[in-house]
């Protein structure tokens, strides 16, 4: 083993290497200083190097290789930048203490670890589990768009932010950019590699009938199934080691839970040695493991009900009674059960706050009866004031009223008659006073029609007054340059006229110029003008 001499060296005259994280087969992690980071980019980064000789003397063709995944990371990681995902800093070439040659990259630092440690050290949570796993279908959603294929997904890949709270997908060495060629090559980790491109699959004998199929090109399928793999652990705090190289049958039996049956299936399929029976993509693998993870309904019958109405938690009131339909026991009655009612048969971790007051729902029936009543409250049809138990009141509806039925259409009517008439006349002042307001106001003076050719000597040297802020222009068109500005008010004097357009002199400005260099003379829309 010959590894670089880098600890407590500056590297390219930049960054204080400080320590080694780790040793992979083929690459040393070191913790560094960022001697010339730039204010809010991270000042401790990683510097990943490529090491070829670290298992000894590599052969030329390995060290091509290895280089040339080196800079596929690079790559990879420009082409899919990303909140989970890590970020590349930078890169280089180098020469440590005993004058080898090196390449490097620097990476983001996350210091929490990785989600293999993670779910070794104590078995994550249903929440927190979907939690990461969420994270991780995002970034790799985005790296499948952008037309990266990681191939080496699996919990010792996934790192942690300081707090734990955000996951980001790292090492990108064996990542598939792009179609390319579309060969497959034998890249990934035994446990967790698809077996398209597995890296211990055998090659089989030659088969001639093969020859004539279309050639087998790596999909995001690839993904899902070291995706599903990882999910397993996250799940249950196994690694998949009794699966490799075929689909996830089962789960320990530490892990049986109410969502067991429905996630085994996810990932069964997940896991399929055919890529074409997975799932396609990882947003539809995400929707289904979490549909599947979510609590389920239950199947309304009769022992339901009478476990409802026998239930302490789950009291049937007067009010309730009068929701049961006279037609006796329906299958179509909709009940919530216990489980919606925070009344589950066994603790829901996910159960928040007090329980919720049960109800009733049944449906109500067109048919509609009324009787006097002489307090004209809401009464239920045929219910017994001296017996208020549910056998008794079993074919009333809830809420109907039965006290007399005042004339409250008639009233509704004559206040909507009413309503249009206000609108009627408050439109029609509206209108006169704008009529009045148009007549009061001033005019802009019947010069501006004037023929340019002969201008009237009553309109030339006259003056008028500006309604608003207008802009002076240069020349008789709205395109032309701004020289100055008439303010609203200010007394003008006419130059010249050019059919709508007046050349004024302004004589007095009605508050002081903004720019004070600007000019008094210039062009202006006579529309914005009136007569003194």
């Amino acid at each position: 083993m010959s590894e670089l001499k880098l600890q407590l060296c500056r590297l390219d005259g930049r960054y204080d290497v400080l320590d080694c994280l780790g040793r992979g087969s083929y690459s040393e992690v070191y913790v560094a200083q960022d001697a010339a980071a730039a204010n809010g980019s991270p000042s401790t980064v990683v510097i990943k190097a490529l090491n070829t000789h670290l298992q000894g003397g590599a052969d030329p063709d390995l060290e091509r290789t290895l280089i040339e995944n080196f800079r596929n990371e690079a790559v990879a990681l420009d082409r899919v930048r990303h909140p989970n995902i890590i970020s590349r800093l930078g890169h280089g070439t180098a020469i440590d203490l005993k004058g080898r040659t090196f390449h490097y990259l620097v990476l983001e630092y996350l210091p929490g670890g990785d989600l293999q440690t993670l779910c070794l050290r104590q078995p994550l949570a249903l929440d927190r589990a979907l939690y990461y796993l969420e994270q991780l279908c995002t970034g790799l959603a985005y790296a499948h768009l952008h037309g990266v294929i990681h191939r080496d997904i699996k919990p010792h890949n996934l790192l942690l932010t300081a707090d734990r709270t955000v996951v980001k997908i790292a090492d990108f060495g064996v990542a598939k950019i792009g179609d390319g060629d579309g060969a497959i090559t034998r890249v990934g980790t035994d446990v967790y590699a698809a077996p398209e491109h597995h890296p211990l699959v055998q090659t089989g004998p030659l088969d001639t009938a093969a020859l004539n199929r279309p050639a087998v090109h790596l999909t995001p399928a690839a993904d899902v199934y070291s995706l599903a793999k990882t999910a397993y652990m996250l799940l249950t705090g196994d690694a998949p080691r009794r699966f490799s190289q075929r689909p996830i049958t089962e789960l320990p039996a530490a892990a049986d839970k109410e969502w067991a049956a429905f996630v085994l299936r996810v990932l069964r399929r997940a896991t399929d040695t055919n890529p074409e029976a997975r799932f396609q993509t990882v947003q539809e693998f995400w929707e289904e493991i979490k549909d599947a993870t979510m609590p389920r309904t239950q199947t309304l019958t009769r022992d339901t009900l009478d476990a409802a109405d026998s239930n302490p938690h789950f009291r049937t009131t007067e009010s309730d009674a009068r929701g049961i339909s006279a037609a006796g026991p329906a299958p179509a009655v909709s009940v919530a059960p216990p489980f919606f009612n925070n009344v589950p048969a066994q603790p829901n971790p996910r159960a928040e706050g007090p329980p919720a007051r049960p109800r009733i729902v049944v449906p109500v029936t067109s048919t509609r009866q009324q009787i006097d009543h002489p307090s004209g409250q809401f009464q239920a049809v045929g219910a017994h004031t001296s017996d208020t138990s549910v056998e008794s009141q079993s074919h009333v509806y809830a809420g109907q009223y039965a006290g007399p039925q005042p004339d409250r259409e008639q009233l509704s009517s004559r206040a909507r008659r009413w309503i249009v008439g206000l609108l009627i006349l408050l439109m029609f002042a509206g209108m006169l006073y704008a009529i009045h307001s148009y007549i009061r106001s001033p005019q802009v003076s019947p010069a501006t029609a004037v023929n340019t050719t002969n201008p009237p000597a009553s309109v030339v040297g006259r003056e008028f007054v500006a309604t608003t802020d207008v802009n002076l222009r240069q020349g008789p068109a709205r395109n032309a340059a701004l020289v100055g500005m008439a303010e609203a008010g200010s007394r003008v004097r006419v130059l010249s006229i050019n059919g709508q357009w007046f050349e004024v002199m302004v004589l007095e400005h009605a508050r002081p110029k903004e720019e004070v260099d600007s000019s008094d003379r210039g062009w202006l829309d006579s529309r914005f003008l009136r007569t003194r």
